[in-house]
């Protein structure tokens, strides 16, 4: 008995309506009920629809055939795809594909899943809250995202988060205030980079009926340099450390349990380190005892430096050595002999785990972070060491910046400070220019009498004369970088 029953061709053969014997696909089965017609259609060159059309009377079957067939060949015309998914679909299976080939590490599968909540699937969303579909889906439509996207803490939807965000019960704080009024352009340029990866997918696939390609615009925020710490600040945050690992001072807390008294003390070395060394925070994540190198001797220098091998699974791909300072190899060493975990496989800096159990990666630091800054005792500043100057927010990110600029300050080459920490020589210059002139102070700022050991000052004294311990103070203030040109020239010229 032939499989297929009742075969009727219409619209010169480009529909067929037929039904299933039911006794050969199901011939377990003790009763069967109607059977339902199944419709075949041809679209075009290799273009085939087959599938059940639910119905079990041959004219309303043949009426949604005949429907499907017009809208299925329309849909080819303009280009559209015939697998009429939408936006949301498309985007968890492109998420649990990539979840699968083990493409993401924790972090940044936390950052799509994030994103996407919040962002990419709210906006594309119909008025009825239902998904878009990604035949709906057209150039200016996806563009269209980035103006909705900027406005979406002043103007937007999430306005009303700001101060109050239901979805915190139970928190700490309920309100959103760290969420940025204006997205940066490294925020914008990951978006972009996101959104273009599921378009391109789906492309692929043959979910979405055109090709395009997503371009955020510039940030409306103005740049600045990168947060970091001068050097009166950088003495502050070092100096509070043992203070803040003692839990005295500012930051006494008489009843920290052990594991908090570790954290502790792993943040002291870890500040120190990272202050030391540049490396990003995933990089330094990443770290185990057997990639560092102790006690490095280093020609014209009489302390050693450590040498630490960053993986290729970190942020650049590429794996390198790195060149700590002195104090860097001295803080390692410090940690190492203190530290449950010394093993070369294990984890250099870690989180909290079960008593026995694995290692856990450290986890993220930067509120911890940002809460010591708060606390650390500043005259005249009631949040610490968290804002710079320009207002800025300080982050763990600040550490690394601050490390380039000194650097910068200690005449060490773009190109070799560019090797040392991962990036390019272009980006070391948007970011760090500003500590080019403080090391070209010397040929910058010349005019005779700056040097009082050297020539006369601004008083005409001979070079051998004694100097005014005032006058010596400014100088070396000056000389420091403490200093401007014009408070140094009333100074040295008082008097005369």
């Amino acid at each position: 008995m032939s499989y297929y029953q009742n075969v009727h061709l219409r619209m010169d053969g480009n529909i067929i309506l037929y039904q299933r014997d039911l006794s050969t696909a199901a011939p377990k089965s003790k009763s069967h009920r109607k059977p339902n017609w199944y419709m075949k259609l041809r679209l075009g060159p290799k273009k085939v629809v087959n599938r059940s059309t639910k119905l079990t009377d041959y004219d309303d079957a043949y009426a949604y055939a005949k429907d499907q067939f017009l809208k299925g060949s329309q849909a080819i015309k303009m280009g559209h795809s015939l697998e009429d998914m939408s936006f949301e679909q498309h985007w968890d299976s492109w998420y649990q594909r990539n979840l699968a080939n083990g493409t993401w590490k924790l972090d940044r599968q936390r950052w799509h899943q994030n994103y996407a909540k919040r962002y990419f699937k709210p906006y594309f969303r119909r008025a009825d809250g239902s998904s878009t579909s990604l035949n709906e889906i057209t150039s200016a439509l996806a563009n269209g995202y980035w103006d909705w996207r900027i406005a979406y803490w002043s103007t937007g939807p999430g306005r009303l988060q700001l101060e109050y965000n239901p979805k915190r019960r139970g928190a700490k704080t309920r309100s959103t205030h760290n969420a940025k009024a204006v997205p940066s352009k490294k925020t914008l340029a990951m978006e972009q980079s996101a959104l273009n990866q599921i378009f391109q997918n789906a492309r692929e696939l043959g979910r979405l009926p055109q090709e395009f390609k997503l371009k955020a615009p510039r940030s409306q925020r103005p740049h600045n340099r990168r947060p970091h710490f001068e050097k009166q600040e950088k003495w502050l945050l070092v100096r509070n450390l043992r203070s803040y690992r003692d839990c005295v001072g500012p930051f006494k807390h008489d009843r920290a349990n052990s594991w908090h008294k570790v954290q502790r003390t792993q943040f002291n070395h870890f500040v120190i380190f990272m202050l030391n060394s540049g490396l990003r925070v995933g990089e330094a994540r990443e770290m185990r005892w057997r990639d560092i190198q102790f006690d490095q001797s280093v020609d014209g220098l009489d302390q050693s430096i450590a040498v630490v091998s960053v993986r290729k699974d970190t942020k650049t791909g590429k794996a390198r050595d790195v060149q700590t300072q002195p104090s860097g190899n001295q803080t390692l060493k410090e940690w190492k002999a203190i530290t449950q975990f010394s093993g070369p496989n294990d984890l250099v800096w870690f989180g909290q785990s079960k008593v026995g159990g694995n290692q856990k990666p450290l986890g993220d630091l930067n509120k911890s972070f940002q809460a010591y800054l708060k606390r650390v005792p500043v005259d005249g500043q009631p949040k610490g060491l968290l804002l710079n100057k320009e207002g800025e927010t300080r982050t763990l990110y600040s550490l690394r910046h601050t490390y380039a600029t000194t650097r910068r300050e200690q005449n060490v080459s773009m190109d070799d400070l560019a090797l040392n920490m991962g990036c390019t020589r272009v980006q070391l210059e948007l970011h760090y220019c500003h500590s080019t002139s403080n090391t070209r102070r010397s040929d910058i700022v010349k005019f005779r009498g700056m040097k009082a050991r050297d020539v006369k000052d601004a008083r005409g004294v001979d070079q051998g004369a004694p100097i005014d311990p005032f006058v010596d103070e400014a100088f070396k203030r000056y000389n420091a970088g403490l200093m401007d040109q014009a408070t140094l020239l009333k100074i040295v010229t008082a008097g005369t």
